[in-house]
């Protein structure tokens, strides 16, 4: 294959995604996590709460890498994350 084909970019488009979804996801999914189990989805009184948080945003972390991939361009991926994030922290300014 020679150089400046298709097929050589792939592989720096998946590095790209794959670095987004695992730094951008992290802060997500804990906001999404905080969202979730304190913004009133669950009762007021809860033993377990903060145990279901953390695993919570864990299994949203891995869901987020992975839909990392999904995205088409290294621009959508990044503008996904970027503005799901920004979504994010503020419902959970209002809600905090």
């Amino acid at each position: 294959m020679s150089r400046g084909q298709a097929g050589d970019a792939a592989p720096r488009h998946l590095l790209f995604k794959g670095v987004a979804g695992l730094l951008l996801g992290f802060p997500l999914a804990l906001w999404l996590s905080w969202l979730l189990t304190y913004g009133g989805w669950l009762p007021a009184f809860m033993p377990v709460r903060d145990q279901i948080s953390m695993w919570l945003a864990t299994l949203l972390w891995g869901a987020l890498l992975c839909a990392a991939f999904m995205a088409r361009s290294r621009a959508q991926c990044l503008g996904m994350f970027l503005l799901a994030n920004a979504a994010a922290f503020a419902a959970w300014r209002v809600l905090q």
